[in-house]
């Protein structure tokens, strides 16, 4: 990959977004050296052997850094092979797209190819995404093809799920086919299926790839049980085929419709064909009777 002006994003920042004031010292690479000590900011993190205070160092780093330095400071650090740089590089690129996406953009998508390069850009979308989520999207999917896009695609759809399911299996569909694509397409299909389980119910019926659609129903249907078992029961027991999906869900399921309603659950794990899994939610069944009886 390489740092053509071509990439997305590589435009001409404003002035106030990197470009230092003219009383600031340069690097030889053309960017300002900042008047703010990054090296003490590493040493002070790095010093730290106990987790939660090494964690307390690095937000108290992040918090530190003026706005203005952010550009400079990112920067200098380019270069840094630790682990502290690669945090606080990692947490002060998303800082500086939350509040200047486009420069943030900018220097992104001139680091050369690598690790560096394919953090920043991810930090750089899920930054941009808090505060316009379309922007960040186009960005990213203007991104060269590779497995930095590809992550970085991954990383904004599971941070969109949260807010916008349907937006992140769109995001997700554009993915090529792989475990981690398949993963966040089921996550995002529970998030949705958890407020809406017909739209998601619909949406995962018609996905074409057989044993993902399977999966995806399976994730609908489990995620329908907490609220509505005889729902999801009819769901997985017509839409899913017999076999280990279908006896996974039909556990999962009978597990959560028991915490409600555990007389309905028994009763229709009680006509379940003698399986492993008929074992299973009987078993299940039993221990939550116990749990919730009261004892002598």
């Amino acid at each position: 990959m390489s740092n053509e002006s071509s990439r997305p994003g590589d435009s001409t920042p404003t002035a106030n977004e990197v470009t230092p004031s003219s009383n600031q010292e340069y690097l030889p690479n053309g960017h300002a050296k900042s008047a703010f000590d990054s090296s003490s900011l590493l040493a002070t993190i790095e010093a730290e052997s106990d987790p939660y205070r090494r964690s307390e160092a690095l937000d108290r780093a992040v918090q530190s850094v003026p706005d203005s330095d952010l550009s400079v400071v990112l920067y200098g650090l380019v270069d840094v092979d630790s682990p502290a740089g690669a945090e606080l590089r990692s947490l002060l690129s998303r800082r500086w797209a939350e509040s200047s996406p486009r420069a943030a953009a900018v220097w992104a998508a001139q680091l050369p190819e690598g690790p560096n390069y394919r953090e920043a850009v991810t930090q750089v979308a899920l930054g941009w995404a808090t505060t316009d989520l379309a922007g960040a999207t186009a960005w990213t999917a203007g991104l060269p093809q590779g497995e930095a896009k590809n992550a970085t695609l991954l990383s904004l759809a599971y941070e969109t799920a949260r807010s916008d399911p349907l937006a992140a299996l769109e995001l997700g569909g554009t993915l090529p086919p792989t475990a981690e694509r398949d993963n966040l397409l089921v996550h995002a299909i529970s998030q949705w299926a958890a407020t809406d389980a017909v739209a998601a119910g619909a949406w995962a019926q018609a996905v074409p790839e057989p044993s993902l659609q399977q999966r995806l129903v399976s994730a609908v249907a489990v995620a329908l049980a907490t609220r509505d078992g005889e729902a999801a029961a009819g769901l997985a027991s017509k839409a899913l085929v017999p076999g280990e999906e279908q006896d996974r869900a039909m556990v999962a399921i009978a597990q959560r419709w028991a915490l409600k309603s555990p007389n309905d659950a028994a009763a229709w794990v009680a006509q379940f064909p003698a399986t492993s899994a008929r074992q299973a939610a009987l078993q299940d069944l039993a221990a939550l009777l116990t749990v919730q009886s009261p004892g002598p």
